[in-house]
């Protein structure tokens, strides 16, 4: 059986997988804004994964798999812009993770 990460090495398993792929995913004003602006308003959280993950990985049980959105907060602290959403299993599994990217506009 696979131990479990804590939740700050998922976090951090998350962004690390973010900022390998965000040049190749997003539009250049996107990395722009996220190069300039992620020191002061960027955010890597996690949550409880959304059902809406089971069109990617299938039936999966929640306390198994965390949900990590990396994006930039507003003056309230709340995500005014989200780049990427990230699912990965609490092992820290990469290749079983998927990631949703922000639609290009």
């Amino acid at each position: 059986m696979t131990i479990p990460l804590s939740p700050d090495q998922l976090l951090e398993l998350g962004y690390e997988l973010f900022l390998t792929h965000a040049a190749e995913q997003l539009p250049a004003e996107d990395i722009v804004d996220i190069t300039l602006e992620f020191e002061t308003r960027g955010a890597v959280e996690s949550c409880s994964p959304s059902a809406d993950w089971v069109n990617e990985i299938g039936l999966f049980s929640a306390s198994e798999w965390v949900e990590i959105w990396v994006g930039l907060l507003d003056h309230q602290d709340e995500f005014s812009v989200i780049y990427a959403k990230i699912i990965l299993p609490v092992t820290g599994e990469l290749d079983r993770g998927h990631i949703r990217w922000k639609p290009a506009s």
